[in-house]
């Protein structure tokens, strides 16, 4: 056991195993980039796309895997070792533990990446506008988008003012592309997939009256009703087309397909139904991210910072001393 012990805390390992991780990561990015239709569905940092699906051709990352659990294991045998040493030689010193507790904070590292590959997990993309949305088990609306563009036309920055609600809490947030809104202390966090503006509600002009209809939403025509069943959007059609489901005093059905403009009205319970315009208002396409090792980040942050500083310190203390 203390052969093993020995190799395993081996400084020369560490470095053998130091070089075979940066030359494999190497050779995993020259695959990716050579054959990117093979990582279809990989995205940030999720692991568990390679062991759901197995190929030869991700043998590069096994070994990384299995490299890095033996790095980490190094390291914390390491460091082990370092204090064990300091402590049976009576060392007092705080400061002299600095790199001691900074490699642990290594090591958390190395296990909050393990934790947030294996299990962190993205939502299918929602549409947020101007009305509350359960995402991410909070509820969200956009009050306001605002973006600006290069002189070519390519997004410059992204801006949706959105606020966010949970049991009957609200607050204000901004929403971008690398401006995520945190929920949960950061172990939860919501993307910005896409955004622009969305149709809220159809204008129909029923003889001279307008009416502004929602999806589900009732207008009386006559002796009847008109219900807004669905909105069809270009490329669908090649023009907005809104399908109206009307119901007459004996309570029969039929529905209707009515295209946007003055010409394409139809007679419904005997009145001339037009479909004049679309509202809309600005909205956004959210996926929700959960990363359960954020926890464990802000762990490491504390590790390294207090080691940092004993460090710091008593690089500072040699200097004054000579």
């Amino acid at each position: 056991m203390k052969k093993i012990y020995a190799i395993f805390k081996s400084q020369k390992l560490g470095i053998i195993i130091g070089f075979t991780v940066t030359g494999l990561l190497i050779i995993g990015s020259l695959i990716m980039n050579y054959q990117p239709r093979q990582y279809a569905g990989l995205s940030g940092e999720d692991i568990s796309f390679f062991f759901t699906n197995k190929k030869p051709l991700h043998l590069w990352f096994y070994i990384l895997f299995l490299a890095c659990i033996l790095y980490g294991i190094n390291t914390f045998l390491c460091t082990l070792d370092s204090i064990i040493k300091k402590t049976k030689r009576g060392i007092k010193k705080i400061p002299l533990y600095g790199a001691s507790i900074v490699h642990i904070g290594f090591v958390i590292t190395l296990v909050a990446h393990l934790i947030g590959g294996l299990y962190s997990t993205t939502e299918p993309p929602v549409s947020v506008a101007d009305e509350w949305t359960n995402i991410g088990g909070v509820e969200m609306k956009v009050t306001d988008l605002k973006t600006s563009s290069y002189p070519n036309g390519m997004p410059r920055k992204i801006e949706a003012f959105v606020s966010v609600r949970k049991d009957g809490i609200e607050y204000s947030d901004t929403l971008g592309y690398n401006n995520p809104v945190l929920l949960e202390h950061g172990i939860s966090e919501v993307l910005m997939r896409d955004y622009g503006w969305i149709a809220s509600s159809v204008v129909l002009k029923v003889d001279d009256r307008i009416c502004n209809l929602k999806i589900d939403e009732v207008c009386n025509v006559n002796t009847g009703k008109i219900r807004v069943d669905d909105l069809y959007m270009p490329p669908q059609y090649r023009y907005p087309v809104v399908k109206l489901i009307s119901t007459a005093e004996n309570q029969e059905t039929q529905q209707t397909f009515l295209p946007i403009g003055e010409t394409n009205g139809k007679k419904i319970h005997g009145a001339q139904i037009v479909f004049a315009d679309i509202n809309s208002v600005p909205g956004v396409l959210v996926s929700v991210k959960n990363n359960p090792s954020i926890p464990l980040t802000f762990v490491t942050v504390f590790f390294f910072s207090i080691g940092m500083i004993l460090v710091i310190l008593r690089v500072i203390g040699r200097m004054v001393n000579t």
